[in-house]
């Protein structure tokens, strides 16, 4: 699997308010199950404040299937998604892993 860091931006405010809408009061549990039912494509973690833009990390085995993802969701409808490939991921959770 490959990790992905994505940026997501609103098509408009309205569909910013209606993305706010629907996901308001959820809890994590709620906001992960839909995206992480396959193997192929999971979402590890997403920072949203309140600006038009957000950020995710994805792990994917293509770019596209993060794409398609998106669209079985419907948020294709509400932002546009920049996907970039990274090379190399660390965490503090996992200190003993290689840099790249």
């Amino acid at each position: 699997m490959k990790h992905f860091m994505c940026t997501h931006t609103f098509h408009s405010e309205e569909t910013k308010k209606q993305f706010f809408v629907f996901h308001k009061g959820k809890k994590s549990e709620d906001w992960f199950k839909p995206i992480n039912n396959e193997d192929s494509v999971q979402c590890l973690s997403t920072w949203i404040g309140d600006q038009d833009f957000w950020f995710c990390h994805w792990v994917a085995e293509s770019e596209d299937l993060i794409h398609k993802k998106l669209e079985t969701l419907k948020g294709d409808k509400l932002f546009y998604t920049l996907a970039q490939e990274m090379n190399s991921f660390i965490t503090s959770s996992k200190p003993k892993e290689d840099f790249i």
